[in-house]
């Protein structure tokens, strides 16, 4: 079940929901305009018509840095539970791909798809940044390091100026394993991560949010993290939410 450390009723709640789908990648050079185009009037839209799918985010890197895994976007759908990346509405809508579909998602590059449990998630607002960090923990010592990173760091993060909001999402193996073999993806090649460590921001420094972010995990494998980090830094580009949800 997610968590919030903040507790007053009025203050924006973090992550809808109790789950989540994450992708984040490259593309292909060149392809940008057409796979964006699609993305944003065809598949984002698509998604979000799945039942138990509440919101989805997309954002694109916003500097290029040697610490930096190089990723270019990611995209953030926050759904109800984990049963909806089981759901039959789901799997038909990756088993169906329209011809759009088909011929942009092979643009990615290096792209990475996980099915997570969000385990931790407090907010004051939406940040139009966005800090990621891919680890995970070593043998045994998942709830060891998932304890500092909900208790220790996320309040730290929640204190460093702009800092707007902080997420957990944990690789759930057989939410992402329901997306493996479908007729969407049997043509891409796709990792998935361990963990996401996720903290939103208002920054205009972009380098020197990324410099405090990446600093606030420097001593994670003091509190059980295994050696492999990778990072992320995005802006911002829009969200969708279902029809039914939409305040307009």
């Amino acid at each position: 079940m997610p968590t919030t450390s903040d507790t007053a009723a009025a203050r924006p709640r973090g992550l809808l929901g109790e789950a989540a789908l994450a992708l984040w990648g490259g593309i292909e050079p060149g392809r940008e305009a057409e796979f964006n185009d699609w993305y944003t009037h065809e598949h984002l839209p698509e998604r979000i018509a799945v039942p138990g799918f509440l919101r989805a985010r997309r954002y694109v890197e916003s500097l290029t840095d040697a610490r930096l895994a190089g990723w270019r976007y990611f995209t953030l759908y926050e759904v109800k539970g984990a049963a909806v990346l089981h759901s039959p509405a789901y799997l038909r809508s990756l088993e169906n791909p329209t011809p759009r579909t088909l011929a942009a998602l092979p643009l990615f590059r290096g792209m990475s798809r996980m099915g997570c449990a969000v385990t931790h998630t407090a907010a004051r607002g939406m940040g139009g940044d966005l800090f990621v960090a891919e680890l995970g923990p070593r043998d045994g010592e998942a709830e060891r390091l998932r304890a500092w990173l909900a208790t220790a760091l996320a309040p730290r993060m929640m204190a460093m100026s702009g800092a707007l909001a902080t997420h957990l999402c944990e690789n759930d193996a057989a939410a992402t394993q329901a997306g493996v073999g479908v007729a969407s993806y049997r043509e891409v090649r796709t990792g998935t991560g361990r963990w996401l460590w996720l903290v939103e921001g208002a920054w205009t420094d972009p380098a020197g949010a990324l410099t405090e972010c990446a600093r606030g995990l420097a001593d994670a494998a003091a509190h059980g993290a295994d050696e492999r980090l990778s990072l992320g830094m995005f802006r911002f580009l829009g969200s969708l939410v279902p029809a039914q949800l939409d305040p307009a």
